[in-house]
């Protein structure tokens, strides 16, 4: 618990150093920073998955999950269509997951907080059970220049007519521009 609490702190004391200076610049209406710039146009990644029981004796479980956007400015927001496909195993069931999504983005300074949302189909192995996959959360990525960004993202997705229904956590590393 104390790591996880220095972890955390430590987290926010960075993104208010990196932050602090350009916030000013950003609310004078200039909505061209580092994060804006790097959020904006076609964006492709792929990253591990943890998935989370919703109750405290449910199975944790992991996977990959793969997205693709294009981001399109809107004022000081980034607008972002797209699409994910996501495997997980979870109480030695396969998982699979395809959406489309659309992604919110608000760049300030290096700071890119986010929204997500996605509808799609998704199914389980074994029973082969399926349903309407829905997905909705959000994250945070912070930008180190125009070379290197870090960050996660939480989200609770589930599958209707199933079993599957958790909170998922994906680190996120991005290089280059």
């Amino acid at each position: 618990m104390r790591c996880t609490r220095f972890a955390a702190s430590s987290f926010l004391a960075v993104a208010v150093l990196v932050a602090v200076p350009r916030v000013a610049k950003a609310q004078e209406g200039e909505y061209d920073g580092v994060a804006m710039e790097q959020n904006r146009g076609l964006k492709i990644g792929i990253g591990p998955t943890l998935l989370l029981p919703l109750r405290g004796d449910g199975p944790y479980g992991g996977g990959l999950t793969l997205d693709g956007r294009y981001g399109i400015q809107a004022g000081p927001t980034v607008i972002a269509p797209g699409g994910r496909v996501a495997g997980y195993v979870i109480s030695g069931r396969g998982v699979g997951v395809v959406m489309p999504t659309a992604r919110l983005t608000l760049p300030v300074g290096p700071l890119a907080p986010y929204l997500l949302g996605g509808i799609g189909v998704g199914g389980l192995t074994n029973d082969s059970e399926s349903g309407l996959a829905l997905l909705g959360g959000g994250g945070l990525m912070i930008h180190i220049g125009r070379v290197f960004a870090f960050g996660a993202e939480a989200t609770y997705q589930a599958i209707t007519g199933t079993e599957m229904k958790t909170v998922t956590i994906t680190p996120a590393i991005a290089f280059g521009g």
